[in-house]
């Protein structure tokens, strides 16, 4: 009699574990539903400026379930924009990608409590420049203190200022163009956020939201701008690593510009010239020093110290082979920054309290 009451208890208990096993993986399986969808990348390929991406595509889940564009850094997959699924599951994507050269670009459903997420294959984009770039990608250099290269974090907008002072409005309009010309070579994000009275040779805090200023000043203000049509450099930095690979960096924190009018007359306040450099392209020059490069001696690149070698329809502030490599190396392509921490190989002063003094050219 006791054999059978032995075995009812068993069942009893394998009974009960199977229910405890159903409550245990029940939370496991939410958010388990697979993602099913699919992308149109459409055109891939096209010059700056000329076109832009057009994205379609379709993704399993309940309405206005978020939708991710991203694009491959150093560092990883980064999102430069989002939109949500409509009726159907249909989505699309329409925009502006100018930044020069060949980038991975997916389409990306984060998960949700029901579904899982979705990466759907990435896809190569080709931004040409639109001019044809002379020299070699080799003619450049990056600014360093001690061996260790500046950069600005490619994860932060650059907000910038103008001083219009002794140039009037006009100076808005072509350092606007002169920032597009560098958001275009290195894929940082730049905003317009005003103008300013600050002055980056004064050394003083800009003000609050305020990353970089363009001043548009004189040398008898300031003596130091005497034989130079301008002065451009990264401000004080202090010491950070990329994400990417834990390289030290001294990050760029209060990049300035400050151009000197006295060379007015000789410079057009423009962005090309048939017959002389421009006040436009000595700028590009500027903000090339404001984001990490130094000179070079090739006259074809714009980082060159002197005179510059015109193209043959005349001076354009187009970066040539050299600089678009060396702002592609300092670029958002190299992935984010992150804090400095100490290892021991480097002294406090240089990365852990001191604040570098800006390096400032020509």
């Amino acid at each position: 009699m006791s054999q059978p009451r032995r075995l009812s208890s068993l069942a009893i208990v394998a009974v009960l574990a199977l229910v405890l096993t159903g409550l245990v993986s029940s939370p496991a399986s939410a958010g388990n539903k697979a993602t099913r969808g699919k992308v149109n990348y459409g055109n891939t390929s096209w010059t700056a400026g000329t076109s832009g991406y057009s994205i379609k595509g379709k993704a399993t889940g309940r309405k206005h379930r978020s939708v991710a564009l991203q694009i491959k850094w150093a560092d990883g997959w980064h999102t430069v924009a989002k939109t949500k699924t409509k009726k159907k599951g249909k989505y699309s994507f329409n925009g502006s990608l100018n930044w020069y050269g060949v980038h991975k670009v997916r389409v990306m459903v984060p998960k949700t409590k029901r579904d899982r997420a979705k990466k759907f294959k990435a896809k190569k984009f080709s931004v040409a420049v639109p001019w044809e770039p002379r020299g070699l990608p080799s003619s450049y250099a990056p600014f360093s203190y001690q061996g260790i290269n500046f950069a600005w974090n490619p994860c932060k907008t650059i907000n910038y200022r103008v001083n219009t002072g002794y140039a009037g409005e006009p100076a808005i309009a072509i350092t606007q163009a002169s920032m597009e010309l560098l958001s275009r070579a290195t894929g940082f994000k730049t905003k317009y956020v005003g103008t300013t009275t600050a002055v980056p040779l004064d050394d003083k805090p800009y003000q609050k939201g305020t990353d970089l200023v363009v001043a548009w000043a004189h040398q008898n203000d300031y003596p130091s701008l005497i034989q130079a049509v301008g002065r451009g450099g990264t401000g004080p930095a202090k010491g950070a690593r990329r994400r990417s690979n834990n390289k030290v960096v001294l990050e760029i924190k209060r990049p300035g510009v400050t151009m000197n009018m006295a060379y007015g007359a000789d410079y057009p306040m423009t962005m090309d010239d048939p017959g002389h450099e421009s006040m436009g392209l000595v700028l590009v020059h500027e903000l090339g020093h404001a984001f990490g490069l130094d000179h070079f001696a090739d006259d074809i690149q714009i980082m060159h110290p002197g005179n510059r070698s015109p193209t043959p329809t005349g001076y354009h502030p187009w970066y040539e082979a050299g600089d678009l490599a060396g702002l592609r190396a300092l670029g958002a392509q190299g992935g984010c920054l992150k804090p400095y921490r100490s290892t021991g190989r480097w002294d406090a002063f240089q990365l852990d309290n001191g604040v570098h003094p800006g390096m400032y050219r020509d």
